[in-house]
Protein backbone atom coordinates (compact mmCIF):
# COMPACT_ATOMS: atom_id res chain seq x y z
CA UNK A 1 0.00 0.00 0.00
CA UNK A 2 1.31 3.13 -0.67
CA UNK A 3 -0.37 6.81 -0.68
CA UNK A 4 0.08 8.52 -4.68
CA UNK A 5 -0.73 12.11 -3.28
CA UNK A 6 -1.67 13.74 0.31
CA UNK A 7 -2.57 17.53 0.19
CA UNK A 8 -5.01 20.25 2.11
CA UNK A 9 -6.89 22.06 0.74
CA UNK A 10 -9.81 24.43 1.09
CA UNK A 11 -12.57 22.08 -0.32
CA UNK A 12 -12.60 18.53 -1.89
CA UNK A 13 -15.29 15.93 -2.12
CA UNK A 14 -14.97 12.94 -3.47
CA UNK A 15 -17.29 11.39 -6.17
CA UNK A 16 -15.60 9.06 -9.00
CA UNK A 17 -12.69 11.18 -8.59
CA UNK A 18 -11.33 13.68 -6.66
CA UNK A 19 -12.75 17.30 -6.80
CA UNK A 20 -10.82 20.08 -4.42
CA UNK A 21 -10.24 24.03 -4.52
CA UNK A 22 -7.53 25.54 -2.58
CA UNK A 23 -5.07 23.16 -3.36
CA UNK A 24 -1.93 22.27 -1.17
CA UNK A 25 -1.84 25.82 0.66
CA UNK A 26 0.46 25.37 3.64
CA UNK A 27 0.52 28.87 5.65
CA UNK A 28 -2.71 30.21 8.29
CA UNK A 29 -2.50 33.79 8.50
CA UNK A 30 -3.62 35.04 11.95
CA UNK A 31 -3.17 38.44 13.21
CA UNK A 32 -4.23 37.35 16.56
CA UNK A 33 -3.56 33.59 18.58
CA UNK A 34 -5.52 31.66 19.29
CA UNK A 35 -6.84 32.13 16.42
CA UNK A 36 -9.72 29.39 14.52
CA UNK A 37 -9.55 28.71 11.23
CA UNK A 38 -13.09 27.87 9.80
CA UNK A 39 -12.71 24.72 7.78
CA UNK A 40 -9.89 22.66 5.80
CA UNK A 41 -9.59 19.20 3.97
CA UNK A 42 -6.75 16.34 3.95
CA UNK A 43 -7.23 14.66 0.57
CA UNK A 44 -5.11 11.55 0.12
CA UNK A 45 -5.32 8.69 -2.63
CA UNK A 46 -3.90 5.35 -1.37
CA UNK A 47 -3.09 2.63 -4.14
CA UNK A 48 -2.71 -1.08 -3.38
CA UNK A 49 -2.18 -4.31 -4.56
CA UNK A 50 -5.30 -7.03 -4.93
CA UNK A 51 -4.16 -8.59 -1.86
CA UNK A 52 -4.45 -5.54 0.14
CA UNK A 53 -7.93 -4.78 -0.47
CA UNK A 54 -10.41 -4.20 2.45
CA UNK A 55 -11.17 -1.99 5.23
CA UNK A 56 -8.34 -0.48 6.61
CA UNK A 57 -7.62 1.38 9.94
CA UNK A 58 -6.48 5.19 9.91
CA UNK A 59 -5.93 7.69 12.72
CA UNK A 60 -5.64 11.46 12.21
CA UNK A 61 -3.76 13.88 14.54
CA UNK A 62 -3.11 17.56 13.74
CA UNK A 63 -0.01 18.21 16.23
CA UNK A 64 1.96 21.45 16.80
CA UNK A 65 5.42 21.59 16.79
CA UNK A 66 5.84 19.72 20.07
CA UNK A 67 4.05 17.02 18.81
CA UNK A 68 1.23 17.80 20.98
CA UNK A 69 -2.39 17.61 19.26
CA UNK A 70 -4.03 19.88 19.61
CA UNK A 71 -7.10 18.31 18.20
CA UNK A 72 -8.30 14.64 19.79
CA UNK A 73 -7.37 12.38 17.48
CA UNK A 74 -10.06 11.04 14.34
CA UNK A 75 -9.78 7.15 14.51
CA UNK A 76 -11.93 5.72 11.34
CA UNK A 77 -12.12 2.86 8.89
CA UNK A 78 -12.16 3.09 4.81
CA UNK A 79 -12.40 0.75 2.46
CA UNK A 80 -10.03 -0.25 -0.50
CA UNK A 81 -12.15 -1.79 -3.01
CA UNK A 82 -11.40 -5.27 -4.96
CA UNK A 83 -10.01 -3.94 -7.84
CA UNK A 84 -12.28 -3.91 -11.03
CA UNK A 85 -9.52 -5.11 -13.42
CA UNK A 86 -6.30 -5.81 -12.83
CA UNK A 87 -3.55 -6.23 -9.60
CA UNK A 88 -4.19 -2.67 -8.34
CA UNK A 89 -7.04 -0.35 -6.74
CA UNK A 90 -7.34 3.02 -5.28
CA UNK A 91 -9.06 5.01 -2.55
CA UNK A 92 -9.90 8.78 -2.26
CA UNK A 93 -10.29 9.98 0.78
CA UNK A 94 -11.16 13.54 1.89
CA UNK A 95 -11.28 14.47 5.33
CA UNK A 96 -13.25 18.06 6.57
CA UNK A 97 -11.77 19.88 9.62
CA UNK A 98 -13.94 22.33 10.76
CA UNK A 99 -13.26 25.17 13.06
CA UNK A 100 -10.09 24.23 14.17
CA UNK A 101 -8.89 26.24 16.88
CA UNK A 102 -4.43 26.90 16.58
CA UNK A 103 -3.47 28.12 19.82
CA UNK A 104 -0.17 29.78 19.12
CA UNK A 105 1.52 30.77 15.68
CA UNK A 106 3.59 28.39 14.78
CA UNK A 107 4.24 25.08 12.83
CA UNK A 108 2.02 22.53 12.88
CA UNK A 109 1.28 18.92 10.87
CA UNK A 110 -1.07 16.97 9.44
CA UNK A 111 -0.15 13.34 10.61
CA UNK A 112 -2.19 10.13 9.30
CA UNK A 113 -1.41 6.31 10.36
CA UNK A 114 -2.77 3.89 8.36
CA UNK A 115 -2.95 0.55 9.52
CA UNK A 116 -0.25 1.10 12.05
CA UNK A 117 2.24 2.77 10.00
CA UNK A 118 3.13 6.59 9.52
CA UNK A 119 1.98 7.67 5.81
CA UNK A 120 1.04 11.16 5.70
CA UNK A 121 2.77 14.13 7.27
CA UNK A 122 1.84 17.41 5.71
CA UNK A 123 3.20 20.92 7.46
CA UNK A 124 0.95 23.95 7.88
CA UNK A 125 1.99 27.04 9.59
CA UNK A 126 0.00 29.37 11.28
CA UNK A 127 1.99 32.93 11.37
CA UNK A 128 1.28 36.70 11.51
CA UNK A 129 -0.02 38.46 8.22
CA UNK A 130 2.98 40.15 6.26
CA UNK A 131 2.96 43.38 6.71
CA UNK A 132 2.54 45.74 4.67
CA UNK A 133 4.99 48.53 2.95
Amino acid sequence: MQIDFAFICDYAEVTNKINALGIGFDTIYASSVPARHPSFFLVFQVRANVVEVGEKKISVSLIDEDGREIIPKINGKFPIPKPVEGIESKARIAMQFGMVQFPKHGSYSVHAVIEGHDMIDIPLHVIPPPKSV
